[in-house]
């Protein structure tokens, strides 16, 4: 394996890019990707335009077996898809491309210069099987670190700038007496874009006593009594006692914050001169006696399938999708959506299971192959990782609940999720079914 230094006409799409289904040519794979990404690609192309390629970035190669002196690019086929249409964009004359996007392009390919993006910056490996560990990390999430992690909003906000928002919430992390459980809590996942909301609206600013000018978060109130509602702001968006579905409209912002009671601050307090709160010290604060008593430990509600605490290495790309959109809908608003794509993870996540571990999803019969039923493939899963050390009590929760016609795991009414028009699934038995089945999730995607 080695650094390449390639040009542009030396490089190949790859027609078994999971992106797209297997393409049979060069002009198949970019149609594909183009039907695929469609506006994306114009955003794309802007980029490379304006900033060229990302130096961050090299493509990984392997050397074509059938074309010699070329390269497949199993990294990067979108950015090659791209390079192609703005250094040749008459090849989309033969090529099914919506007319705003063709448009677009055509116009930035007439500002694009190749020489000034090659030679293109790739690394070669031997073959696939070597590209699907990185290619895994790259595309299937965080991986328990082991791939890309994204930047929380928190982080975000920091690389935008001190914006308002963040300087209420390092206010409140700085001399909000917050316990370490919950600092460690904030700098895990806060919803920062939810807090600028409610500060956005300037009625919610009145009420609790600032005002941003100049990209400033200000205050003529003394610190003991600006920390409080900000505080209080902070704890409840963290611990989720309140999220963005309910504060939406104004109306619902200034009635959140009048429900504060003591935690208002007394306006008659200001002392009519703005100081920035990203300017108030401990000097500031060691007049507050006594400090603010810590607040309960509180369970943050769960909203979700998923739980946040849940660790899952899902390496296959269609799976790893399904869990993170388990790990995002509100199980209040859709769970007609969540009990179906839970059905769906549970059986492809089994499937993917037996696969690895060489066992066949057919069974043979005489009328020929047939695929085994969930219930079956859920105990052969079992029985393997049995037999592979996972202690027995760990998988009681789906051996037993597949089979109990009460249980929320029972088959049937997995499948009546899905076929069956008067059977609606409940908030509660969704989560049951989740958290007696997470151990065995676990041990699939470990």
């Amino acid at each position: 394996m080695a650094s390449k230094q390639l040009d542009l006409d030396e490089l190949l799409l790859d027609l078994e890019n999971p992106r797209i289904s297997r393409a049979g040519s060069q002009r198949e794979a970019i149609q594909k990707i183009i039907e695929d990404q469609d506006l994306k690609l114009i955003v794309l192309a802007e980029s490379i335009v304006t900033d060229g390629l990302n130096p961050m970035d090299r493509w990984l190669v392997v050397k074509s077996p059938t074309e010699r002196g070329k390269f497949i690019v199993l990294e990067g086929n979108r950015r090659l898809a791209t390079l192609r249409l703005l250094h040749n964009p008459t090849s989309m004359n033969d090529l099914e491309v919506r007319t705003p996007v063709k448009k677009r392009l055509q116009e930035l390919a007439e500002q694009f210069n190749l020489k000034s993006n090659e030679p293109i910056d790739c690394f070669e490996i031997d073959d696939r099987a070597d590209a699907a560990t990185w290619l895994a990390q790259r595309h299937t999430g965080e991986n328990e670190g082991s791939g890309i992690v994204n930047w929380s909003g928190v982080a975000r906000a920091r690389f935008r700038g001190r914006d308002p928002a963040l300087q209420a919430l390092d206010l409140v992390t700085t001399h909000g007496s917050l316990s370490d459980e919950e600092k460690a809590l904030i700098e895990k996942w806060f919803p920062i874009s939810t807090l600028d909301r409610l500060l956005s609206t300037p009625a919610v600013r009145g009420k609790i006593g600032v005002e941003i000018s100049d990209a400033k978060l200000k205050t003529d109130l003394p610190a003991a009594e600006i920390i409080k509602p900000l505080r209080r702001i902070v704890l409840e968006l963290v611990n989720e006692e309140v999220n963005v579905t309910q504060l939406k409209s104004k109306e619902q912002q200034v009635a959140y914050v009048s429900k504060f009671g003591r935690d208002l601050p007394n306006l008659k307090k200001r002392a009519g001169t703005m100081k920035p709160v990203d300017e108030l010290g401990e000097r500031d604060f060691k007049a507050i006696s006594p400090k603010p008593k810590p607040r309960p430990k509180r369970v943050p509600v769960r909203r979700t399938l998923i739980p946040r605490d849940c660790y899952l290495t899902v390496s296959n790309p269609k799976i790893a999708e399904i869990a993170k959109e388990l790990r995002t809908l509100p199980l209040s608003e859709f769970p007609h959506s969540v009990s179906v794509l839970f059905r769906v993870f549970l059986e492809q996540s089994v499937d993917h299971y037996l696969t690895a571990s060489g066992i066949l999803l057919e069974v043979t019969t005489k009328g020929g192959k047939k695929d085994k039923t969930l219930r079956t493939k859920v105990s052969e899963a079992i029985a393997d990782m049995v037999k592979k050390g996972t202690p027995k009590r760990n998988l009681d929760g789906v051996s037993r609940g597949i089979d109990d016609n009460k249980s929320p795991l029972f088959v049937e009414t997995l499948h009546n999720y899905v076929h069956n028009r008067f059977y609606s699934p409940q908030e509660r038995e969704l989560k049951v079914a989740w958290d007696n089945s997470q151990s065995f999730f676990e041990v699939i995607w470990k």
